[in-house]
């Protein structure tokens, strides 16, 4: 029961966003990724060092277009995980949206050292073009 649910805080997270994400009613959509935004953070404190949940917060900023909340939990991701590819590739999405080159660029090069062939890389240097 529900003892069990808060052992798997992370697991809870992706579910309620999974909710949200197949909600085909906008507003309804909106709240619940409110309220998995608002789980999250509750969470947060207790789970500061772990960067899957930072990463999934991000995601949902990143999910409702917030910009600069999404760099914020995507760099507190790479505080804790620096070669987290994910976090790398969505901060450079959101620095294209941005139309801002250099970051992405920085971004891209980070990704590179990691792992040269990243199918996401490859999405994001096509669109650094487009800028």
């Amino acid at each position: 029961h529900l003892t069990g649910l808060f052992n798997n805080p992370r697991r809870h997270l992706r579910t309620l966003i999974k909710r949200a994400r197949k909600e085909k009613d906008p507003d309804i959509r909106e709240k619940k990724y409110d309220e998995a935004l608002e789980y999250g953070h509750g969470i947060e404190k207790k789970l500061e060092h772990d960067p899957d949940i930072a990463f999934i917060i991000g995601t949902i900023y990143y999910i409702k277009g917030d910009s600069e909340k999404t760099l914020e939990y995507m760099n507190k991701t790479l505080e804790i995980g620096i070669f987290d590819l994910d976090a790398l590739a969505i901060k450079a999405s959101v620095y294209l949206n941005l139309k801002n080159k250099d970051k992405v660029i920085e971004c891209c090069d980070k990704i590179k050292e990691l792992d040269p062939k990243n199918k996401s890389l490859l999405e994001i240097e096509d669109e650094l073009k487009k800028i």
